[in-house]
């Protein structure tokens, strides 16, 4: 399992305050750093990337609706 950094858009401060505390309950790897915009932040999380694409959840679908 190959691991990437994958970049949030940028956001204020208390946006990405918030991704830090989520991402450190979780217990992977962050930077925040500043964007081109100096109210904004960048905000990169160390996630695990997959061969393939996650399935998708078809507890509400059924036949007849396709």
């Amino acid at each position: 399992m190959q691991l990437t950094w994958f970049v949030h858009d940028p956001v204020d401060t208390d946006t990405a305050a918030e991704l830090l505390s989520r991402y450190a309950a979780r217990k992977i790897q962050t930077k925040k750093t500043l964007a081109t915009d100096p109210r904004l932040w960048l905000v990169s999380a160390l996630l695990p990337e997959y061969n393939r694409e996650p399935r998708q959840d078809r507890t509400y679908q059924q036949r007849i609706w396709s």
